[in-house]
């Protein structure tokens, strides 16, 4: 469970500009001129800092159209079901952001069963969409399936995806697990593991 809260709270800080002060007490949820962008950081804050105020500014997030409110939202009260029927829906309409949530669900067995083939489906379909996405998202999502196809002892596959990731991603961190990937996927791959 720790591992699977870690992953999903990553996956938030990565896709979110929550800078500034940890927490901010005297933001008013109730001011009608606030912005989006300030209602977006408090909700996710307050998973860690505040979290008595995380359903109150996760809500409001969601309302004024930020439906991704509803992954802090969901670790916190345990129920994902509103979470994985947004993303399952929006996937229909081929938002990017929602099929990497969706597959980082499946991946993790979270709010979901577990299916690492349905998660490698999701993650590819990403990956085939013809709409304009960002590229760390794609980077992302090579790097999720190079880890999947490991695990599955594709070593072709892990190849493929790993390389994307060295030759593409901006992210240090990102670069070096592709490097380890690929590295070990080679060595499997002739020694036959």
């Amino acid at each position: 469970m720790v591992k699977v809260f870690f992953s999903i709270f990553l996956f938030i800080s990565f896709n979110v500009n929550s800078g500034g002060p940890r927490w901010d007490d005297s933001i008013d949820i109730n001011d009608p001129d606030i912005a989006v962008k300030v209602v977006v950081q408090q909700c996710h804050k307050s998973l860690i800092n505040a979290p008595e105020l995380l359903e109150e500014w996760c809500e409001k997030a969601i309302e004024m159209g930020y439906w991704r409110g509803l992954i802090p939202l969901s670790l916190h009260t345990g129920d994902g079901t509103r979470l994985v029927n947004e993303a399952t829906q929006r996937v229909k309409n081929n938002e990017p952001r929602a099929y990497f949530t969706l597959a980082s669900l499946y991946r993790d067995g979270q709010f979901v069963e577990k299916d690492l083939n349905k998660a490698i489906s999701i993650y590819s379909a990403l990956l085939a969409l013809n709409v304009e996405t960002v590229d760390a998202l794609v980077n992302s999502a090579h790097l999720e399936l190079a880890k999947l196809y490991y695990t599955q002892k594709n070593w072709l596959a892990v190849t493929e995806h790993a390389q994307y990731v060295i030759d593409n991603s901006a992210l240090e961190l990102d670069k070096k697990q592709a490097v380890n990937l690929l590295e070990s996927a080679k060595e499997k791959a002739l020694t036959k593991k």
